[in-house]
């Protein structure tokens, strides 16, 4: 009687392993893997992203300005700056802008950037509903520096 019952629940979890294999193989094929250009757009954007959320920690400082993020900042603000259309604004400038702003939560961050011409890059992003908030909060995050405002 043990023998009977144990036999079917083999049955049963051998159809619901083949059911599971079945969903897998359909989930698989529904996949679309991006080429290699898209892949190195998203690991930039997830790079990014990651700084900016460690950007405000005093131990990121450092390295940041070892690794020369001063320069790179502006040179993906610049680089990012020159697209007019909304959907490439949209894919770099926003994070790029969120990543300046939490950098320059850090003093010495921010008298390199407004040193460098960083000011001047910032007001000439482009104007659109995509970089309104990054731009104003790099402006206000810098603004409220007492001594930049002397400076500008």
């Amino acid at each position: 009687m043990f023998g009977g019952r144990s036999s079917i629940g083999n049955n049963t979890v051998t159809e619901n392993e083949s059911g599971k294999e079945t969903e897998t193989n359909e989930d698989v094929e529904e996949h679309f893997i991006p080429d290699t250009q898209s892949l190195s757009q998203l690991r930039e954007k997830y790079c990014i992203q990651c700084l900016e959320l460690l950007g405000e920690y005093v131990e990121v400082l450092g390295p940041v300005l070892h690794e020369k993020g001063v320069d790179v900042c502006l040179a993906l603000l610049q680089q990012n700056s020159k697209h007019r259309e909304p959907s490439k604004v949209a894919l770099l400038l926003p994070d790029v802008m969120k990543l300046i702003c939490a950098l320059a939560a850090h003093r010495k961050f921010a008298a390199l950037f407004v040193d460098r011409g960083g000011m001047q890059k910032l007001l000439a992003v482009p104007r659109m509903a995509q970089t309104f908030f990054g731009l104003s909060s790099c402006l206000f995050t810098i603004g409220s520096l007492q001594v930049f405002m002397l400076y500008l």
